[in-house]
């Protein structure tokens, strides 16, 4: 199917390392249909989905960003036996100190803000990225204080009410501090707590009346891609409390803001102009396995992309500079 003037959105799931699954397709896809990623207008991504759009939008390839997971992943999840100490190994305080995280977002994405990945005078370039506001709600009485989501993007608007002048990495760092893993950052948790699948945070943001160039919603294609999932499940009929429920939480949310994003997204754009691409994991895969780093590459090596090949050729075929009157409704 081919679209005037489409608007193509690359979203990108949360999940720790297991972002080598989708980098690792990424660069499958780079190889099989070489220059499909030059007709991308959005990236979004959620906590390693956002360092993976932020590379990609600063216009590092996929292989590059594997080969820096692959090299960085164990210094961003090592504890040392002083921290392990001091945190009660995790009972009291974060898991990892955030350190070797906040190095390699610095190393990958510079100084660089937001404003500067656009291209095209501002067609091209679009970044999206949902961390939470853990105490920041302008809108409440002065006194009064409350949690709420928050959707960096660098869609440049009329009234300057986007994100551009956003430093990319401490964006990055906001979005990808895993509660129990990570403290937060400039008062910010992981964006996964809410939208660790980005997908209709992407198709909301291109609805914003405040958009310099409007966006036709019919014009709009999306790739989401996943981390894997675990095939996990629990006994409906027993009777839990707060220890039993603490254990499993974080993998039952994520599962579930990850399927309701999919079906939104799959209900609103329809079968042509959407394609989800995940896989169901063999074994249970903690977002900070180290250990397993070879094993996440061999099951992106091993997954089966035809559809998704097929979907961005269709991308590919229909890559041309944008008109000028592209963002006329």
């Amino acid at each position: 199917m081919q679209l005037d003037n489409p608007y193509r959105i690359l979203s990108l799931d949360g999940g720790g390392l297991r972002g080598i699954i989708p980098l690792v397709w990424l660069d499958r896809l780079d190889q099989a249909v070489p220059g499909w990623r030059d007709g991308i207008h959005m990236h979004a991504g959620t906590s390693t989905g956002a360092l993976i759009a932020l590379g990609l939008a600063r216009g590092m390839t996929p292989r590059q960003l594997l080969e820096r997971y692959l090299a960085l992943g164990p210094r961003i999840f090592s504890r040392s036996a002083a921290w392990r100490l001091k945190t009660l190994d995790g009972l009291a305080g974060p898991r990892y100190d955030g350190a070797g995280r906040e190095q390699a977002c610095q190393d990958l994405l510079g100084e660089d803000a937001l404003a500067a990945l656009l291209r095209d005078e501002g067609r091209r370039g679009h970044v999206l990225v949902p961390a939470f506001n853990l105490d920041g709600d302008a809108r409440l009485p002065q006194g009064k204080r409350r949690w709420k989501p928050k959707v960096f993007h660098n869609l440049p608007t009329r009234d300057g009410s986007d994100d551009g002048t956003e430093l990319a990495w401490r964006v990055a760092m906001r979005t990808s501090a895993a509660p129990t893993y990570f403290a937060p950052f400039d008062g910010y948790a992981d964006g996964g707590v809410f939208a660790n699948n980005p997908a209709m945070c992407a198709l909301a943001q291109t609805r914003d009346p405040r958009l310099l160039r409007p966006i036709a919603p019919g014009s709009v294609t999306m790739l989401s891609l996943g981390t894997g999932f675990n095939a996990s499940h629990l006994d409906g009929g027993a009777r839990r409390g707060y220890l039993q429920w603490g254990k499993v939480m974080v993998d039952l949310l994520m599962d579930g803001v990850n399927e309701v994003a999919d079906f939104q997204a799959r209900e609103t754009l329809g079968e042509a102009r959407y394609l989800r691409q995940s896989i169901l994991l063999e074994k249970p895969m903690p977002l900070d396995g180290v250990e397993r780093m070879d094993e996440m590459r061999r099951i992106g090596e091993s997954a089966d992309l035809d559809a998704a090949i097929r979907f961005v050729a269709g991308w590919k075929e229909c890559v041309r500079e944008d008109a000028p009157d592209t963002a006329s409704a």
